[in-house]
């Protein structure tokens, strides 16, 4: 993978960076933000072709456009569920896939949403974890910086802050929004979400599934004089997440049902 030194322009981008497709076309539609890790690089073959596809000459992406193919990407899969049946959208929407009569649409044309936003808190993307195209910017340093929402390098303190101010400007401009979901890496969200809301208190669930118990967290932050439920969960995934059964416990515990 060829290294990529980022200028500042890229890196104010990137910070303002939102999902593929979801939640950018009118802010007053949007009712349910999804809080990830960083992002990949799609189909994009390095950091500056993604760069160049992605950025263009703005610093704020206003609309993406909707690939035609399938979407792969079980967390992807995991939102999309959760999106329509937060949405009342009629269909099985927590069944594995051989029991479920809406997954053509999960994996299709249900994935995108505009009552959904998708953002992540490590504001560079890359195509794996295992991976590092970065000129300039230490991995380890990067990583622990975004785990803690602090670094003492520079470089990375000025990164966190960016993020913490372009999401919290994102999240500001949402007059209807109802829900925070933040799916794994729990200490990350956490810390991240009680540097954008100083003073807020989380409460931890225990969550049983037939596979494994989980930890759900849930806080209510008041965001443009809405009362906004935030949950941080584990990561979204059939197998080593919080499972479909885990994923209808989340949407139970959001609509109080």
């Amino acid at each position: 993978m060829i290294r990529t030194n980022l200028s500042e322009f890229q890196i104010i981008a990137l910070c303002h960076h939102r999902g593929y497709g979801i939640g950018t076309k009118s802010a007053e539609k949007v009712k349910q933000i999804i809080i990830g890790n960083e992002s990949g690089i799609g189909n994009a073959n390095s950091i500056d072709e993604f760069l160049q596809d992605h950025l263009g000459e703005s610093e704020v992406i206003t609309e993406e456009t909707q690939p035609q193919n399938r979407i792969n990407s079980p967390f992807l899969h995991f939102i999309s569920r959760i999106t329509r049946a937060l949405e009342n959208k009629q269909g099985n929407w927590f069944a594995p896939k051989d029991q479920c009569d809406v997954y053509d649409q999960i994996v299709y044309e249900s994935f995108y949403s505009e009552s959904t936003h998708l953002v992540d808190i490590r504001p560079l993307p890359r195509p794996n974890e295992s991976v590092w195209p970065y000129e300039g910017i230490d991995e380890k340093l990067y990583l622990r910086g975004f785990r803690n929402m602090s670094s003492k390098d520079e470089a990375i303190q000025n990164l966190i802050d960016k993020k913490i101010e372009a999401l919290s400007k994102q999240i500001s401009s949402y007059s209807n929004l109802e829900v925070i979901i933040a799916p794994g890496a729990a200490w990350m969200k956490r810390n991240f979400l009680e540097n954008l809301y100083p003073g807020i208190q989380f409460e931890s669930h225990l969550v049983k599934t037939s596979i494994r118990d989980l930890t759900y967290f849930t806080a209510n932050q008041h965001i443009n004089g809405r009362k906004v439920k935030i949950v941080v969960t584990a990561f979204f995934d059939s197998k080593n997440g919080i499972g479909y059964e885990g994923l209808r416990r989340l949407y139970e515990l959001i609509s109080n049902k």
